[in-house]
């Protein structure tokens, strides 16, 4: 078999891959026609191609499957190379056949299941995992599991409640934490002197933490709230919004390139601005919930604790979208000129020696868990509503005026409120 010859045969199983997989993403409910194509007549004709190439070249094998250099010997012959290709284009095919007939069986929207398709196609377990992940969120957030885990925990907790898609969707954030911490535990490569899966990893535990507090915030509106769009809004758009930003940040951490001020092409600008307004809808979802526990028709909560979550929630908005503002628009986090010896906060990373727009962009995304965390210990300790809201009060200022000395000191060249 001529060289030419091979390239043809590449040509025509890439192709013939191509069409499945199209039939897969664009013909939904073309059940029938996608099933056929993409589950049994490509998947068998690639499978025929490739028991062709064995039967004929396998004899000439230079390697075998004792070793990665056993391995490399093997697909050193290029009609077994061939093969191999043929292998994976035939079994992610079929493997993606399979995870959308499961998908189409639960229920799960296809648009959900588009970036788990894209990924099977590309990278073949990495979409296999994506689904077995999108799956188990779906199972966890329609089958109440969550109301019946609760049930079985100490009374205290038990009248706590969490809105299940956004705790399936914190659930499926942590779980992405373990494939990138492994990836930080044996990358050794690092970006401006800080591994380059830290910024992924911090994402990660921020989105979780948010979703989380979003999941048990929001069954405290009322019904009409949740139903409206604006309580609706709290919950699908950060939720696509979060995981599209994490798989960004994560595919820069795994070319070793910068996810945030990249602007070095057109496309790179673009993909930062989308980031951007990715950051913006998740941030508005706390504002839009503080709404909804400001309006006359929430569920009876203790003054000082509602007034606490309503400007927890809606400091984080607010004071979120200022220093992110000012974050995105500005060369880099960094204030001033960087010294040689650059001393920074561990694991934060906010500078020692010069301004870092960072400290007060972390206050202010934080304020809708930490101002509430003061609301409930008043709370507990104090069951007065007039003593309780004035506390709340108190704090809350207090609070706003040291994430705003942050942001001033940044803007200053000055590290952490200027103490640094």
């Amino acid at each position: 078999m001529l060289p030419g010859t091979l390239d043809d045969a590449f040509m025509l199983g890439s192709l013939l891959a191509i069409l499945g997989w199209l039939a897969l993403l664009l013909l939904p409910r073309w059940r029938g026609l996608s099933a056929i194509l993409a589950g049994a007549v490509i998947p068998a004709v690639l499978s025929l191609g490739y028991f062709v190439l064995i039967a004929v070249f396998w004899s000439e094998a230079k390697g075998d499957f004792s070793s990665l250099d056993g391995i490399a010997g093997l697909f050193a012959s290029r009609p077994l190379l061939l093969a191999g290709w043929l292998h994976y284009l035939a079994f992610d095919l079929f493997l993606g056949n399979w995870i959308l007939r499961r998908a189409q069986e639960e229920a799960i929207p296809h648009w959900l299941m588009l970036p788990v398709l894209l990924a099977t196609f590309l990278f073949g377990p990495i979409g296999f995992l994506a689904f077995l992940l999108l799956h188990a969120s779906v199972k966890l957030s329609r089958e109440d599991r969550i109301a019946r885990t609760l049930a079985k925990l100490p009374a205290w907790l038990r009248a706590l409640d969490f809105e299940p898609r956004l705790t399936s969707a914190s659930l499926a954030m942590a779980a992405l934490i373990v494939p990138t911490w492994l990836a930080y535990t044996i990358d050794a490569r690092s970006l401006e002197a800080v591994d380059v899966w830290l910024k992924p990893l911090k994402f990660e535990a921020s989105l979780v933490l948010y979703f989380v507090t979003l999941a048990l915030f929001l069954p405290l509106a009322s019904q009409a709230f949740r139903a409206s769009w604006l309580g609706r809004y709290t919950v699908w758009p950060p939720i696509v919004a979060g995981f599209l930003e994490v798989a960004y940040i994560g595919w820069r951490a795994s070319r070793a390139e910068a996810s945030h001020y990249n602007t070095v092409t057109w496309l790179d600008a673009s993909l930062y601005n989308a980031m951007g307004v990715g950051a913006v809808m998740i941030t508005l979802a706390s504002g839009a919930l503080a709404y909804g526990l400001a309006r006359r028709d929430v569920e009876r909560i203790a003054p000082a604790l509602r007034w606490s979550l309503v400007i927890g929630l809606a400091s984080t908005c607010i004071l979120g979208l200022v220093s992110g503002g000012l974050l995105g628009s500005a060369p880099g986090h960094f204030v001033g000129v960087v010294p040689a010896v650059h001393p920074t906060v561990p694991l934060f990373g906010w500078s020692l020696a010069i301004g870092d727009l960072r400290v007060a962009h972390f206050l202010g995304l934080h304020a809708l868990q930490i101002i509430p965390a003061f609301g409930l210990l008043v709370w507990l300790l104090t069951r007065q509503a007039r003593i309780g809201v004035a506390a709340v009060a108190a704090f809350s200022c207090f609070y706003a005026a040291v994430t705003l000395a942050a942001l001033v000191a940044a803007l200053q060249a000055k590290p952490l409120l200027g103490l640094g």
